[in-house]
């Protein structure tokens, strides 16, 4: 027997990849290859299950349906554009319970240009109506601190309904931001 055959696999190697597929599902912008604003939607998280529980800076999200994941992608599509940054992550396997428990931190900043991932303004009219632009204005670094419970099965299909819990924190937000959380 060799000795490369009694060490043991690293687990939590695909987390890696997971991760950064989940982000940057919430980095995504519209129109680029969505045939509509719902198909859009409905890729933010989508490895999110319908009934995960969900909380963003602290406050739970308690939808008026059982489906927290259609909630979450509602709210989040109100939101400026976003770019992540993966800085680190932790997760350990807990035994007897199929899941990880991930503890992910980065860096994320926002769109400050007053318009929502469709490219509404505050006015309600779509970007390049108002602006000749549609260049994203990149405001400061905020600290982002991300802890999700998934199931085993991440290992084998980073794309299926995996994620039980999704617990995303602002850890620090810049002085100069116009962005209000």
């Amino acid at each position: 027997m060799s000795l490369a055959s009694t060490v043991s696999q690293d687990v939590s190697q695909p987390i890696e990849p997971f991760l950064k597929k989940l982000l940057q599902s919430l980095d995504n912008q519209y129109p680029s290859h969505f045939p509509n604003v719902e198909s859009y939607a409905t890729q933010f998280a989508k490895q999110m299950k319908p009934q995960a529980a969900v909380i963003i800076n602290g406050k739970p999200l308690i939808p008026p349906t059982p489906d927290s994941k259609l909630e979450f992608q509602k709210k989040w599509l109100e939101t400026p554009q976003t770019s992540h940054q993966l800085l680190s992550f932790d997760c350990h396997l807990i035994p007897g319970t199929g899941t990880f428990i991930i503890n992910a931190s980065g860096k994320v900043r926002f769109d400050e240009s007053g318009k929502n991932r469709l490219g509404d303004s505050s006015d309600l009219i779509r970007g390049p109506q108002v602006t000749n632009s549609n260049r994203n204005i990149w405001g400061s670094w905020f600290g982002y601190s991300l802890t999700l419970v998934v199931d085993e099965t991440v290992r084998n299909n980073d794309e299926s309904e995996i994620i039980n819990s999704f617990n995303y924190r602002f850890t620090f937000k810049p002085r100069d931001s116009v962005v209000q959380i």
